[in-house]
Formats: C-alpha cells, structure tokens, sequence
C-alpha cells in the first residue's frame, strides 16, 4: 500500500512517500528508495488510499482496527 506524508510537524517526514511495509501502535514504516524510515502516526497526515488521514485518527494497534470500525 503506498503512502506519502503531507504535513507534519518535523519538516523531515513532510514529502516522505513509498511503501507501508509494517505498522506498530504509534508509528508507519515506510520503504522509500532510501531504505525503511519510521514515522510517528501523531502529528503527521498522510494520504493513503486516496483519502488524507490524521495520524491522530489511527492510533491504535493494526489488529484493533478491525473492532473499533465495527
């Protein structure tokens, strides 16, 4: 799934973009042509799946999603 930072508090993740490769409870590991960079979900949005998320919003573990969305 690809995934691209468009705004953040920390101007070195503002512009990052690539693949989500793994997901914790507070961060996005992203495989850029850089190798894989570690983004705090708090303070940064991202656009993925065509829609803009706040970091804010999904902070929680990957597997809790499925019950806090039914």
């Amino acid at each position: 799934m690809d995934v691209s930072v468009t705004s953040s508090r920390h101007p070195g993740y503002y512009g990052m973009s690539g693949r989500v490769v793994d997901e914790t409870k507070g961060t996005i590991h992203i495989l850029s042509d850089s190798g894989v960079k570690i983004v705090p979900k708090s303070g940064n949005r991202f656009h993925l799946c065509g829609k803009e998320i706040d970091g804010r919003q999904i902070l929680f573990r990957p597997e809790d999603r499925i019950k806090k969305i039914r």
